[in-house]
């Protein structure tokens, strides 16, 4: 009897303790909305074991979890209890199912929630694609276009757009107002552009597209855009240009020194182009200017800039360094690009000119510059030398009269004026009565006197200077010094 009733104490004990675990699945705010958070909280009360941790793949791909936070702890009675907030969005409208949850011998089942696609009182969100050529060719520059109708509250960002088929590169995005079903509606536009790289179906997928709406996160799934590409004819290589080419001129040397170096700078863009294109490109017009001009060196480097007139297609910056073989005006030939034209399904060029260069031969005047500095300091020099002996002669001659003026002695008059340099403006004549005509000092009777008879002594033949009775030369060299002393002319 005592064993009966132990036994049904223990079990008595044990179905209390069952009835106090528990796990709770709940879910709030409703009613859910398309793009709005959801919490979905999952409570375990006096489990022993912890809760699970779910995954994004578990809710994929109708929800896609944003947070997940968990917390423990126990009240008062020492119960224990254990939850785990879970934000989910829904990503898509309509009948949408939570995974169950199990932990232990407890579990939750699978929940299932209608999603409104909006909230009450607005309008549900609309989604457009446009694909601009509608039938692309392989290796097409194609333009892709979401349009996402409504939403004027809403701050977008950027879907990562992406695809295995396509090469895509974002593009500028636009905001536009038309009116749709007879209402004005706010389109916001995300472009790409996309390069199909093989033919056949490709699939463009936005992934998600996140806004924010007075602060709170808002999530959307876009649907995919499909597309089939068209292959190219057999007969077009598959390493040419598929697409109009776009060139342009960045920089040209139009004014060059023969024997200077100029440069070409350029940009190449065009759908799917590479470096083994351009420099293909590059050389075959390089080959035309054999006889003008000298190709120095070719440098080819992607382009840096991110917009402009030739954001489309792949764009690369060529530098061409030429040097002219000859004077004059020389124009390059064009450059010839051969490119596929998707839209008459012909091949197609295009031809882009260079500007003229002006080359100036600087040899003729560069002789001529030689050749006259080289005169130029022939007659410096001979300016000098004559300047130079300018000055001598009248140091000479200064330093002759000096002596003159200083003569104290018949002897020292004598050699003072024979010493007088010949020619020079101060002796016009060879004998002292021409000079003294000169010198304006023949009104001077005494010192004609003098110099008549100091003449006489000088020039005079032995004879006739005998005969005559001129002063001693003392007197005569006294005289002169007086007279020449008192000559302003001689100070």
């Amino acid at each position: 009897m005592t064993g009966r009733l132990l036994c049904a104490l223990v079990l008595a004990l044990c179905a209390a303790e069952a009835s106090a675990q528990s796990l709770q699945c709940t879910l709030g705010p409703e009613p859910a909305i398309l793009g709005h958070p959801l919490n979905w909280t999952v409570t375990a009360r006096d489990l022993p074991h912890s809760l699970p941790t779910l995954t994004p793949p578990e809710f994929a791909p109708d929800w896609l979890l944003q947070g997940q936070q968990g917390a423990s702890g126990s009240d008062a009675k020492g119960h224990r209890e254990q939850s785990s907030t879970l934000t989910l969005y829904p990503l898509r409208a309509g009948a949408l199912t939570l995974p169950s949850v199990r932990a232990g011998d407890r579990h939750c089942p699978a929940q299932t929630v209608n999603v409104a696609d909006a909230a009450k009182g607005e309008a549900p969100l609309q989604w457009r694609t446009r694909l601009d050529p509608a039938q692309p060719a392989r290796l097409q520059s194609v333009r892709v276009e979401l349009q996402l109708i409504g939403g004027g509250n809403l701050v977008w960002q950027t879907p990562p757009a992406r695809s295995a088929q396509a090469m895509l590169t974002p593009l500028a995005n636009d905001t536009r107002t038309e009116r749709i079903d007879g209402q004005p509606q706010q389109v916001q536009v995300f472009a790409w552009n996309a390069l199909p790289l093989q033919s056949g179906p490709v699939t463009v997928d936005f992934g998600l597209l996140r806004a924010h709406a007075f602060g709170q996160l808002r999530v959307y799934a876009p649907p995919p855009l499909r597309f089939t590409v068209e292959a190219l004819p057999l007969w077009w290589p598959a390493d040419r240009l598929v697409g109009r080419p776009q060139v342009q001129t960045l920089h040209a040397s139009r004014v060059v020194q023969l024997g200077q170096t100029g440069a070409w700078r350029l940009r190449f863009a065009a759908p799917g182009l590479d470096r083994p294109q351009v420099l293909r490109v590059v050389q075959a017009w390089a080959a035309q200017t054999s006889g003008r001009l000298q190709i120095a060196g070719v440098d080819v480097r992607r382009s840096a800039a991110e917009d402009g007139p030739m954001a489309d297609g792949e764009r690369w910056d060529v530098s061409v360094f030429f040097r002219p073989l000859q004077a004059g005006a020389l124009s390059p030939p064009p450059i010839r690009l051969d490119y596929f034209d998707p839209r008459s399904a012909l091949p197609a060029e295009l031809w882009h000119a260079l500007p003229t260069v002006t080359v100036s031969d600087p040899r003729p005047l560069r002789l001529a510059l030689a050749l006259g500095g080289g005169l130029a300091l022939i007659g410096l020099l001979a300016a000098l030398r004559a300047t130079a002996c300018c000055l001598r002669c009248r140091l000479r001659l200064r330093h002759a009269l000096l002596r003159l003026a200083t003569a104290d002695s018949a002897d020292a008059l004598r050699r003072a004026w024979l010493a007088l340099p010949p020619g020079s403006g101060r002796r016009h004549a060879p004998t002292l009565d021409s000079w003294l005509h000169a010198a304006t000092a023949q009104d001077d009777a005494e010192l004609r006197a003098a110099a008549h008879a100091l003449q006489t002594q000088l020039y005079a033949e032995p004879s006739v200077a005998q005969t005559a009775e001129p002063p001693t030369p003392l007197q005569i060299a006294r005289r002169l010094r007086r007279r020449f002393t008192a000559c302003a002319q001689w100070r």
